[in-house]
């Protein structure tokens, strides 16, 4: 048996290695949490992505989405905006702005797509819009794991919304912000009524607008378009009809006494014969104007341009000059 130094000796070396273990360890818990908190980093990194589409569902992708499907003629128009057209592997018929946009394949229309050709792809989002008549085909793809985003942007200000959600989930969220900023700016200098020779009143025109050549559809004030005639100033004369796009008569029509009827139709094609007729029924007090219903009917930023025509008419051809 050893001495009480001996003894004390023993102790106090087992006290200085049960001190070393314990840094040991508490080193290598250290190291473990930094591990962890490297990976912790990995996973919030790689849930940056994320979007949040216009019916409140959340999106997140592991990285920007590379391979594009867009069912809508509009939503392809944001997407070669934002830079990412060459990305885009399949979209709609009508899909015809830019000129790029008529080279990439088709998959179907705004009321069916071919689902099984959409599979086969393997896209990593399917940018579609809800109004569309394809809610069955996108259920089910929805059913098969893919990622949809869904628009519906229900006002003008939320075109903007739109873009800059887009724009995160496929990697180009500097570029959303700015077109949304350049979107917003603008929509606002539209909104202000120009000074002429130091007045800024402006008779209010009473609008019909005129969504098809066959029958007398228009919008109430809730619609896209019907938003735009109000931020110019005009009178919708459906103005508070509840259905968004209602079915008018003629009598109505009439009765309400327009100033401007704007009557969708594209350019280089045929009047339609309700320019003659309105002119007839109406006289030279009501102005027939055609509007194309690519710029005024996409929910795009060229939407904007639409937006600007009907302005100018409304408010008697005073143009709004950009700042």
């Amino acid at each position: 048996m050893g001495t009480v130094a001996e003894t004390h000796g023993r102790i106090v070396m087992v006290q200085k290695d049960s001190c070393r273990l314990l840094v040991r360890m508490l080193l290598q818990i250290v190291a473990l949490l930094e591990g962890l908190s490297i990976v912790s980093g990995q996973a919030f990194a790689a849930g940056f992505y994320k979007g949040v589409d216009d019916l409140g569902n959340q999106i997140v992708l592991e990285s920007p989405a590379v391979r594009i499907v867009s069912l809508a003629p509009h939503l392809t128009e944001i997407l070669f905006e934002l830079g990412v057209g060459d990305n885009i592997i399949a979209t709609v018929s009508y899909a015809d702005f830019p000129v790029e946009a008529k080279q990439i394949p088709r998959v179907g229309d705004a009321f069916s797509v071919n689902v099984e050709q959409l599979v086969a792809m393997q896209p990593d989002i399917i940018f579609a819009w809800e109004t569309g008549g394809a809610n069955k085909s996108l259920k089910r793809l929805e059913s098969l794991g893919f990622t949809i985003f869904r628009n519906e942007a229900p006002t003008l200000a939320g075109i903007a919304d739109t873009i800059e959600q887009i724009a995160v989930l496929v990697g180009k969220a500097e570029a959303g912000l700015l077109l949304s900023h350049q979107y917003r700016a603008r929509m606002a200098q539209l909104a202000r009524v120009p000074v002429i020779n130091g007045s800024t009143e402006v008779n209010s025109a009473r609008v019909f607008f005129q969504i098809s050549d066959q029958d007398l559809y228009t919008v109430n004030g809730q619609h896209l378009i019907g938003q735009a005639i109000k931020l110019c100033g005009g009178e919708n004369l459906f103005e508070g009809v509840p259905i968004s796009v209602p079915l008018a008569n003629l009598e109505s029509v009439l009765r309400g006494q327009p100033d401007i009827i704007f009557i969708t139709r594209l350019p280089a094609t045929p009047a339609s014969p309700w320019e003659d007729r309105w002119g007839q029924l109406l006289g030279d007090r009501t102005q027939i104007l055609p509007v194309d219903p690519n710029l005024i009917s996409r929910p795009s930023t060229r939407m904007l341009d639409g937006v600007e025509f009907m302005c100018s008419a409304i408010r008697g051809g005073r143009q709004v000059i950009a700042h």
